[in-house]
């Protein structure tokens, strides 16, 4: 076995240990204290947010460039060069721009109290997460991808519900809470250091990007810009949520949000899998001009994604009355079932359109996925503000979405139109039906008074229920074989 597949095995474990940990805290320990819960993503979806602009791409090229400069042993510290220079520079922009931009946020009742009081500890948290995804990219340049993975991830999944605890218990502070995560990120950044010095790759020789040729000081500014929009206009899809809903209602509700939010995140696991996995073989197809292949991914991931999600998404939902009523303060959390629906749904469109992204990103077309990705952020960002002030956190639910279902239904008529290529076939109307007619039935499951036991046998009927269906109507997909040869393998009938 290569070291990649080790790598990947061993990050994979650590990724559901994560999700576990996240589920046991979302359920028992996060509903004690929303407005912890809630201040926390707030600082880590900001502070994300501004590294993501200070940072203008910087961290993107330690990978794009990495062959190019697998021998110079200053490599690492070209990359922290463009990375100092443009926090540098961008900072001092934010600055000259602060007060536009508070009388922008005042005039739509934000509440900067909120943030200037936290305005330090962002820019710090900014300031140290650019040099960590630096030095854990350069990790990922030598294949080690577990020790970061650990240090950084795994030890923040730990972190967390202590610190929500601690302030439950009244043992410390909110403002602690903030302490505490600033020297967790310095010190996640000095084990990463170490760890790349162990590496062999922490090497700098006193060598900036000044010393290298104008031509290519040029091309990778370019590059930096264009990846660094990108991912800031993918980052602010997915974060701008947590960061508007403190800010317009309070840090409590965001808590409740992100409760719902996280819930749904699990329903995007067997996706996020399969993408892995046909991401490279989309890459090497569209190099080979081999469409055949590109539209047999296309299908074949959207219907096994749409499989696995719609099942979580079934399941989750046909329980989730019965686990708030296991959960601690649920009576302020049960009025907001809704967030998780429409999340849930945003999910199940993404998976329906499958490998989309991909697929433009590797052809001549790329650049496309930038507008798209732009048009997305913006429709968001304007969404989320009106939706969350009629709404409250359910319209940051419905505002992800209405941006989900438009950005998709973009990509797929470009591609279409572009590919001449098509993700549905007969099979997704079956399991969209089979979907509906289990979601419908789970809604009419009775419930005794125990919450507990309806937490047992509610599943267990919509799965039997889910595999009856399959087989009626006779589908077939490569989850199901999958899922089938485990069942055999593990279960002694």
């Amino acid at each position: 076995m290569g070291i990649i597949a080790r790598q990947g095995i061993k990050r994979s474990i650590i990724s559901y240990i994560g999700v576990f940990i996240g589920m046991i805290s979302t359920i028992f320990i996060y509903p004690l204290a929303r407005d912890a819960y809630g201040y926390v993503q707030f600082l880590i979806s900001t502070s994300t947010i501004l590294a993501l602009i200070l940072g203008f791409g910087s961290t993107g090229l330690v990978v794009r460039y990495f062959p190019e400069f697998k021998k110079d042993k200053g490599y690492l510290g070209i990359i922290l060069s463009f990375a100092i220079t443009t926090i540098i520079i961008f900072s001092g922009i934010l600055y000259l721009l602060k007060d536009t931009i508070y009388k922008f946020l005042k005039a739509r009742n934000f509440d900067l109290d909120l943030l200037n009081q936290n305005l330090v500890t962002i820019l710090i948290l900014a300031f140290f997460l650019t040099l960590i995804q630096t030095l854990i990219y350069q990790s990922a340049n030598y294949k080690r991808i577990v020790i970061p993975s650990i240090v950084h991830e795994l030890s923040y999944k730990f972190l967390l519900p202590v610190l929500v605890l601690l302030y439950y218990f009244q043992k410390i502070t909110i403002q602690q809470i903030a302490y505490i995560i600033v020297v967790f990120y310095i010190f996640s950044f000095i084990l990463n250091a170490l760890y790349v010095n162990h590496l062999g790759g922490m090497s700098i020789k006193n060598k900036g990007f000044w010393n290298l040729p104008s031509k290519k000081i040029k091309e990778m500014l370019q590059y930096m810009g264009f990846s660094g929009l990108n991912v800031l206009s993918a980052n602010i899809t997915t974060r701008i949520d947590t960061i508007m809903i403190p800010m317009l209602i309070s840090t409590a509700a965001n808590g409740t949000y992100a409760i719902f939010l996280f819930m749904s995140n699990t329903i995007a696991i067997p996706m996020n899998s399969l993408n892995q996995i046909a991401s490279p073989v989309v890459s090497d197809s569209i190099k080979n001009s081999d469409y055949k292949n590109i539209d047999d991914i296309y299908k074949k991931t959207s219907l096994n994604s749409f499989i696995a999600g719609a099942f979580i998404f079934i399941i989750i939902w046909t329980i989730l009355p019965d686990l708030l009523q296991i959960m601690p303060m649920n009576k302020e959390i049960k009025p907001y079932l809704y967030v998780f629906f429409y999340l849930g749904i945003a999910k199940l469109i993404d998976m329906l359109t499958s490998v989309n992204s991909y697929i433009i990103i590797y052809s001549k077309y790329y650049k496309y996925n930038f507008l798209f990705l732009v048009f997305l952020a913006v429709l968001n960002l304007i969404l989320n503000y009106y939706l969350i002030n009629i709404y409250g956190i359910t319209g940051a639910g419905i505002a992800t979405m209405i941006s989900i279902i438009l950005y998709n239904l973009i990509k797929l008529v470009f591609i279409v139109r572009k590919f001449n290529l098509f993700p549905f076939t007969n099979k997704t109307l079956v399991i969209i039906l089979i979907a509906i007619i289990t979601f419908i039935a789970g809604i009419y499951i009775p419930s005794t008074d125990f919450a507990i036991l309806n937490l047992i046998y509610k599943p267990l009927i919509v799965i039997a229920l889910y595999y009856i269906l399959i087989k009626i109507f006779k589908l077939k997909a490569e989850i199901i074989d999958v899922g089938e040869k485990t069942l055999k393998k593990y279960l002694p009938f």
